[in-house]
């Protein structure tokens, strides 16, 4: 069996000061769910599995809505399985659609688990009580399936989880869930809601991560989905990079020098570009963050942000040095 997980893709998703410009960023999320599904089509996958926030609001707008359930519907007429954990943007539900019907699609809606032939494909939307899930449904699925490998497809925070450019790592006492809870036949949880790619308990827990950029502090990060191939005694991950959209980050430190106004313009290209220019060291007079508005006109720069944007705001700088590279997740494990 070969399965696809991505999480995130946030469908709906609009920045920038125009119209114009909010119009680019929201073609290109969709953009790059099409891509994945010609991804799918190509390596003859068997179910693609979303980890949650298909859509960037739990409201989505009727365009939005209908644009996606149309791009599903294409994934299921090349029978293509289609699978979702509702995440926390949409509020752990999903809007409601006859492609619940599909016998090759699912949106656990609520905790639920999906006999795959190959594995058990247990799932549930994102929940603020998920250990009463561990105690009371998970437990009783691992005997009916013992002699399967189970997988879990969630959007949680679980410790160890790591996240913006100083890699901040979530635990225990930020909420997160302690991946011990979890009976030992668990074979792979995939998780939405953290945008990194990366894998924890050595392959225990893996997040494709966001197939898009929506931040500038995941602008180094690679984004993509996992390949995930299973059978009889071994399952495989690999994460598989997708392309991005362009995203610059300028700093300019003030400790020891004066903000040159008429000097930026040569650091910045106009048009869409998303941008963000920073100043570390102090904060900014009234006058300053006047004159860089009147400087970066929204038209000519309407992707383009400035940071801070309010006077007496010190900010730091938004990357440490010698970042080392991420662990994208790539692992094989007998099963």
């Amino acid at each position: 069996m070969r399965l696809l997980a991505i999480a995130d893709t946030h469908l709906g998703y609009e920045t920038g000061k125009t119209s114009q410009a909010r119009k680019f960023v929201y073609e290109r999320m969709f953009e790059v769910f099409e891509e994945i599904i010609q991804i799918a089509k190509r390596e003859k996958v068997d179910y693609i599995l979303h980890g949650g926030d298909i859509f960037n609001r739990s409201k989505p707008r009727k365009k939005v809505i209908t644009r996606a359930y149309k791009l599903i519907e294409q994934i299921l007429t090349d029978d293509i399985g289609f699978i979702i954990a509702p995440g926390n943007h949409e509020k752990s539900i999903m809007p409601d659609t006859l492609l619940r019907f599909h016998p090759k699609s699912h949106f656990f809606s609520e905790f639920a688990v999906i006999d795959l032939e190959d594995c058990a494909l247990i799932g549930f939307p994102y929940s603020n009580n998920i250990s009463k899930l561990i105690d009371e449904k998970i437990s009783q699925v691992i005997k009916k399936f013992e002699h399967k490998p189970c997988i879990i497809l969630c959007h949680q925070l679980f410790d160890g989880a790591e996240f913006g450019p100083h890699k901040f790592r979530f635990s225990i006492n930020h909420g997160a869930i302690d991946p011990l809870l979890f009976p030992e036949n668990i074979k792979l949880i995939i998780s939405g809601h953290i945008h990194r790619a990366q894998s924890l308990m050595n392959g225990f827990i893996v997040y494709p991560g966001s197939t898009e950029r929506t931040s500038f502090i995941e602008i180094i990060e690679p984004k993509g989905f996992l390949l995930i191939e299973i059978d009889e005694k071994q399952l495989q991950v690999k994460f598989k990079e997708l392309s991005s959209i362009p995203m610059n980050v300028i700093e300019n430190n003030l400790t020891k020098q004066e903000l040159k106004i008429n000097d930026l313009k040569q650091q910045i290209e106009n048009g869409m570009i998303r941008t963000l220019l920073r100043f570390t060291g102090r904060s900014l007079t009234t006058d300053e963050i006047e004159s860089l508005r009147n400087l970066f006109p929204n038209k000519q720069y309407p992707l383009l942000t400035i940071s801070p944007r309010f006077p007496n705001q010190v900010l730091k700088s938004l990357y440490e040095e010698n970042l080392l590279p991420f662990n994208v997740p790539e692992f094989s494990k007998s099963i």
